[in-house]
């Protein structure tokens, strides 16, 4: 089946992509780079079940039912390659308000989650906004991978104050998988330490070039004490409604979430959420993601090609899953201002600014876009140089 991955969304003021973009970008007729959703239209089988829910006019309370949660475990299984019981289905409003529910469940004022750097900023600004702390234990750097530094993590995991562990795989802002050997050494040390792990997978479907996101769930050890996180909004550009699903296995830790939800007053989800997962999670929905996934990949060898062909001495790394690429510009920039000056005004190239996850004179390319728009952009980038 062939779908239309040329054509730009028309994206008015209010969007989030735009609001970021640089005007000298704009005014170039550049798109942007920035902000992790996909610029061209979402699969055909969400918007035709829009089409009709906006038909039919009903826009009520929706719970979960036998039809969603069927659909939840045919995706699991088929799409990320693990079983999942429909007791172990979660629905909340969103993944970083899940980060949120699962730090107020688990601690307290002034108490700490542990997270690796870079990472993406929302997990230690949740934290922030409730007054609780985030322990940083730096990703190590080793033959062009980012690795977990488990002395450090062991080190952190041992504090009397950290409950906590955020996990994000595929990782955001780099775009590695982490292998099936690292996620069952972070399990042994979460047991170790009585840690509850906190899985954010929101963009395992676009695992690429042959490479396979492993459920952390699925990690001997790991069930026990974790929560996962699932989404829409990566794969399909759903981004606009605050919707997740929490795939939480130990019964004792998924009741606790669910009362803690529950206090926060979740009564029912978005029904638009509710009819976009019963059109995505099926096989029209599984095919788009295929072929969504080949334009991804296209653009990714696009990127890394022109890198190593024209800026050598800018490492790009990524390029297992998700949609997003993290270049290290330090050879060329001594800060930040002067980079992005370069990038904006000269290049015409509106990327995200690594300070953003903690990495300053890095960038991070979201490349969910049409081809023709990465070749045009590289060619002003090109230009520029």
């Amino acid at each position: 089946m062939n779908f239309d991955f040329d054509t730009l969304v028309n994206r008015n003021d209010s969007s989030l992509v735009e609001q970021f973009m640089d005007p000298a970008v704009r005014a170039h007729g550049g798109v942007s780079f920035n902000g992790a959703e996909p610029l061209y239209k979402t699969a055909p089988a969400i918007r035709n079940a829009l089409i009709a829910m906006a038909e039919n006019g009903r826009i009520g309370f929706t719970l979960m039912d036998d039809r969603y949660r069927n659909a939840v475990i045919w995706w699991m299984e088929n799409v990320r390659g693990f079983k999942c019981s429909p007791d172990w289905i979660v629905p909340t409003l969103g993944t970083i308000h899940s980060v949120a529910t699962a730090i107020k469940l688990l601690t307290v004022e002034r108490e700490s989650i542990i997270i690796t750097s870079p990472m993406y900023n929302r997990y230690e600004q949740a934290a922030r906004r409730l007054e609780r702390n985030a322990v940083k234990c730096p990703l190590a750097l080793s033959n062009g991978r980012y690795r977990m530094d488990f002395d450090a993590i062991d080190k952190a995991m041992s504090r009397t104050d950290t409950k906590l562990f955020i996990l994000c795989n595929p990782h955001n802002p780099i775009g590695q998988i982490y292998g099936r050997e690292e996620l069952e050494t972070l399990a042994e040390l979460s047991q170790k330490h009585g840690m509850v792990v906190f899985s954010d997978e929101i963009f395992a479907e676009n695992s690429l070039f042959g490479n396979k996101t492993e459920s952390f769930l699925t990690v001997p050890k790991a069930e026990t004490n974790c929560i996962v996180a699932t989404s829409m909004g990566k794969a399909f550009g759903t981004t606009g409604f605050n919707h997740a699903n929490m795939i939480i296995p130990d019964k004792r830790l998924r009741e606790a979430f669910e009362d803690r939800r529950t206090r926060e007053h979740y009564g029912s989800m978005d029904p638009v959420a509710y009819e976009c997962l019963l059109a995505g999670y099926s096989q029209q929905g599984k095919d788009w993601i295929d072929a969504s996934n080949k334009v991804l990949e296209a653009n990714i060898e696009a990127v890394l090609s022109f890198f190593a062909e024209n800026l050598p001495d800018v490492p790009v790394y990524g390029g297992d899953g998700g949609y997003i690429l993290w270049a290290d510009w330090r050879s060329r920039f001594q800060d930040e201002e002067a980079l992005f000056d370069f990038l904006h005004h000269k290049a015409f190239l509106n990327v995200d600014a690594g300070s953003h996850y903690y990495s300053p004179i890095f960038t991070r390319f979201s490349l969910a876009c049409p081809t023709r728009c990465v070749r045009s952009s590289l060619e002003d980038l090109f230009a520029a140089i």
